[in-house]
């Protein structure tokens, strides 16, 4: 039987969940395998594409012995070719379909909250780390920070017999590209964003206030804006139904949002201080979820990327710092550098650009680069 030559990421993301571990082969230069990496597959080795063109029998005696080799690179052509290589000496090897660029595109879901009919989907865009919700009542839902791949909102809410009523946005973000305002055109709906992240915008939107409500489905149930300022001046975070409250990049599970990307890094830090803390007369069983993940080390059992405030409290190392001051200086100590591409996406995202398929697949190439580095090495 001939073997199998591909495997497409969806596949290879489906099969690592339960239990697949084969030999990661990434074929790509040091510094893009240092920084990018498939998470879930835990046994790895890098040994870049050059090498085997320049000494294959030599790079094939650097290769671990294994049952299976997944061979992975930036886009899928370097890497079917170092796995014809191995299969031509009768080694087990599989391409990876469309490289790393295929797995930035990846998106899983799951329901994170249940209460009387009401209910949250959180979408996860499991390589790069950006997460968007969907909040469903009474034959309605909202959207959260909806990605440019604006299809599965419109799929999961027409397979659930859902009106998409609300797209907000919690912030201008930099490191993707905002499906939001699209989204909102497709179907008829509002779209919400925080004016001082919009000025100058050349999209139709409408603005945010703290303390606005919006009914989902004639219910009681309700999203709550809360202005928090800090990752972006516009940034804003939502409570519904008293119960979970989406933060945004403004706080996530093991770190907060950057305050740099507007040039203003020291005034932002200060207003991030007074966001996070506006967040302490919320109970500590509130539900957290963010916009952002920095991967598998925060994702429950069940790949839900959640915690309550109370657990944040205790575990969330910025959100331990009392003292103004204090915090201030571990955020600007702990900047990490700006991808040159971010200030193209907020461009992008406030309708000022309109880039090509090809040049957002480049734009958003990585991992999501929108926390601050202390508490994850922390």
């Amino acid at each position: 039987m001939e073997q199998v030559k591909e495997i497409s990421p969806a596949s290879l993301l489906y099969r690592a969940r339960n239990g697949y571990s084969p030999l990661l082969l990434d074929v790509r230069n040091e510094e893009d395998f240092g920084s990018w990496k498939i998470e879930c597959v835990k046994n790895q080795v890098n040994i870049p594409y050059i090498d085997f063109i320049e000494d294959a029998e030599g790079s094939l005696a650097k290769i671990p012995k294994a049952d299976e080799i997944i061979v992975l690179c930036g886009k899928g052509g370097a890497s079917a070719y170092v796995a014809d290589i191995l299969r031509s000496k009768n080694i087990p090897a599989m391409n990876v379909s469309g490289g790393m660029k295929a797995w930035g595109s990846i998106y899983i879901h799951s329901q994170i909250w249940l209460r009387d009919g009401a209910s949250v989907t959180q979408f996860n865009r499991v390589g790069k780390g950006c997460l968007s919700y969907m909040l469903a009542a009474g034959g309605e839902c909202a959207v959260i920070d909806a990605s440019r791949h604006i299809e599965q909102y419109i799929a999961h809410a027409t397979s659930h017999n859902l009106k998409i009523a609300h797209v907000f946005d919690t912030h201008l973000h930099a490191d993707h590209l905002s499906g939001g305002a699209r989204l909102a055109q497709a179907v008829a709906a509002r779209y919400y964003a925080g004016a001082a992240d919009m000025p100058g915008a050349g999209l139709s939107y409408t603005p945010l206030a703290d303390g606005m409500d919006f009914d989902i489905g004639g219910r009681a149930l309700k999203v709550v804006s809360m202005a928090s300022p800090g990752h972006t001046p516009g940034s804003t975070s939502f409570l519904f139904a008293d119960a979970i409250l989406f933060t945004g990049d403004t706080l996530f599970i093991s770190s907060m949002g950057r305050p740099d990307l507007g040039g203003h890094a020291k005034e932002w830090a200060a207003d991030l201080w007074k966001s996070v803390h506006k967040f302490g007369k919320l109970g500590d069983g509130v539900i957290v979820a963010p916009s952002h993940t920095a991967g598998l080390s925060e994702y429950d059992a069940d790949w839900r990327v959640m915690r309550t405030l109370g657990e944040l409290r205790r575990s969330n190392r910025l959100l331990t710092i009392r003292d103004e001051t204090a915090f201030i200086e571990e955020t600007l100590s702990h900047l990490p550098a700006e991808p040159e591409e971010y200030q193209k996406m907020r461009k992008a995202n406030m309708g000022l650009d309109s880039p090509d398929e090809q040049t957002m697949e480049q734009w958003e190439l990585g991992k999501n680069r929108c926390a601050l580095e202390t508490a994850r090495k922390g």
